[in-house]
């Protein structure tokens, strides 16, 4: 009893100061988005707000035009991340199902291509969508973040939909199914929580992305969060009570989606790794 209790104080101690490290940066942003502009800058710094305010709250809102960049975000991520599914099921399922020449190579092009960050093509990638005319153009972040975000997708689904039993598919064709009905049908559904990682990692990483949104688009109403926020860094002067409030609001949509979806998000990443 006594070696149990003293195994758990051990794990205690060791894990602690890890968790109040990863909460500390959180602390800290929620503590200087209830602050006033004076608190913010007053030396010695104040970690907990003498008079916490939510005046931030409702200026991002009203002043900083965060509606509006809060609703481009989400055009742009779902937008992506339907493309991304859309595209990457049934090339994961090919690739999962089938054997044909090439097959390997594929799949290692697939890795290496999500070794490659988007800075690096940055300019020839400009040329072409200034070539077609498409800059400034909300529909050009969703292409760009679908086909960045598309190799992992498809290599995720790969992994998942080979753990399905082919006898699946198999049995149904022999009820009268075609292989696209018998995919539909049984296998979509049985990699339901492979879809769910997928579709939350395309989701947050065109939530997230910043490269893309700060080279293609101009207009203050086409600006997404991240590229918002950014606007809050002056060359003066940072509005750290404004940026900080942001940045929560933020930070909460990923929280919460990750919330929803944490049980599915964990079978998937499992059973796409035993592939």
């Amino acid at each position: 009893m006594r070696t149990s209790w003293l195994k758990y104080l051990g794990i205690i101690v060791v894990l602690l100061p890890m968790v109040v490290m990863s909460l500390f940066p959180l602390i800290v942003m929620i503590s200087t988005s209830l602050k006033s502009p004076a608190e913010v800058y007053q030396w010695p710094p104040v970690f907990i707000p003498r008079e916490p305010t939510l005046q931030n709250y409702s200026d991002i809102w009203t002043v900083a035009n965060l509606a509006a960049y809060f609703r481009n975000s989400l055009f742009v991520a779902l937008g992506a991340t339907a493309l991304v599914m859309l595209l990457a099921v049934p090339a994961g399922y090919a690739l999962a199902r089938f054997r044909f020449r090439g097959r390997g190579f594929y799949m290692l092009f697939l890795l290496v291509m999500q070794m490659f960050p988007g800075i690096v093509i940055i300019l020839a990638l400009y040329r072409v969508v200034a070539a077609f005319q498409m800059t400034d153009n909300l529909v050009t972040l969703i292409i760009l973040n679908a086909a960045f975000g598309l190799s992992f997708a498809v290599w995720l689904l790969t992994g998942y939909f080979s753990s399905v039993p082919a006898e699946v598919e198999e049995a149904a064709m022999v009820d009268g199914n075609s292989r696209l009905g018998a995919m539909l049908r049984m296998t979509v559904p049985l990699s339901a929580p492979g879809l769910v990682a997928v579709g939350i990692f395309s989701f947050i990483g065109a939530w997230n992305e910043f490269l893309f949104a700060l080279t293609f688009i101009r207009s203050q109403d086409k600006l997404v969060l991240t590229v918002g926020l950014w606007k809050y860094i002056a060359r003066f002067q940072v509005e750290w009570n404004y940026l900080e409030a942001s940045s929560f609001l933020v930070t909460v949509v990923v929280v919460v989606l990750f919330m929803l979806v944490q049980k599915n998000l964990t079978r998937g990443l499992i059973a796409g790794a035993e592939r």
